[in-house]
């Protein structure tokens, strides 16, 4: 195992895609052991793509991906990289209590044919315990609430003791006091020192949990801050696409000179998409 100074993903002119076509380009990104990241963009702009590019979850174009100082395509510690999918809610279709979704998370760790050890069952304690859901261990998943969904596929992911943790969408399609509940579950998991990047379009819900913005746009990395960096150009946007001067409005001033700032709103929840270049659910 690599070292904490060492970034545990690091891109380097990487491009991801699908058919071998880029959706996102000339990515230039280090993630660092025990940063908590949120990558930002507004549908279509190419986050998710991103994210299960470096995944192996759909084409690498081109450029370097390293993931704990290991090329990509060498890479078997797949386990180390948690991933929490972007779903509004678990199937229906099968009957299965909370734990035995979260046991899910233990299958790479042993032969398939292999039974559930103490230690299995002591590490899906832990990661339901970990989201607030262990009393709800032996519930049927179909009883549980949107964001209860979703605290179980982060633990299911938890259950893999992952050293790296990736969320896509995990406060979307639910309401405000299950993202709160959502949001004081990742300060938690902040607090234990896992690394988290969760691809979003609600910084609002992630205000206090994040250590650091990357904004994608267009299929490309247009911003990499501070929280409080981003706050700051995201305001200064506002302000200086309101400008104007009184008696002087024309239909050619505003384009001269406004100021171009994110195409998406910071709070609100977007329409969910149908796909995001090419991107499934």
């Amino acid at each position: 195992m690599k070292d904490d100074s060492e970034p545990v993903i690091r891109l380097r002119s990487a491009a991801f895609g699908y058919e071998g076509r880029a959706v996102v380009s000339d990515v230039d990104l280090d993630i660092n052991h025990g940063e908590i990241i949120a990558v930002l963009g507004p549908n279509g702009s190419g986050k998710s793509t991103l994210m299960r590019g470096v995944l192996g979850l759909n084409d690498h174009v081109s450029g370097e991906v390293e993931l704990f100082g290991t090329p990509a395509a060498a890479f078997k510690e797949r386990t180390r990289i948690g991933y929490v999918p972007q779903r509004h809610t678990l199937s229906g279709s099968v009957r299965a209590t909370v734990e035995e979704i979260v046991e899910v998370g233990r299958l790479p760790h042993r032969r398939w044919f292999q039974r559930a050890s103490a230690e299995d069952r002591r590490l899906v304690a832990a990661a339901l315990a970990e989201v607030g859901l262990g009393d709800r261990a032996l519930a049927d998943v179909s009883t549980l609430s949107g964001g209860q969904h979703r605290r179980v596929l982060i633990a299911r992911a938890l259950a893999a003791q992952p050293d790296v943790l990736v969320m896509d969408e995990p406060t979307a399609g639910v309401d405000t006091a299950s993202q709160e509940v959502l949001a004081e579950v990742l300060q938690s998991l902040a607090a234990t020192g896992v690394t988290m990047v969760i691809v979003t379009h609600e910084i609002e819900a992630l205000r206090g949990v994040i250590t650091r913005v990357v904004e994608v746009t267009h299929g490309h990395i247009s911003f990499d801050g501070t929280p409080g960096e981003y706050g700051q150009r995201f305001a200064r946007t506002i302000s200086d696409d309101h400008l104007h001067v009184p008696g002087a409005h024309d239909a050619h001033h505003d384009d001269e000179h406004q100021v171009p700032g994110p195409s998406y709103a910071v709070g609100p929840l977007d329409p969910s998409p149908r796909h995001e270049g090419g991107r499934r659910g």
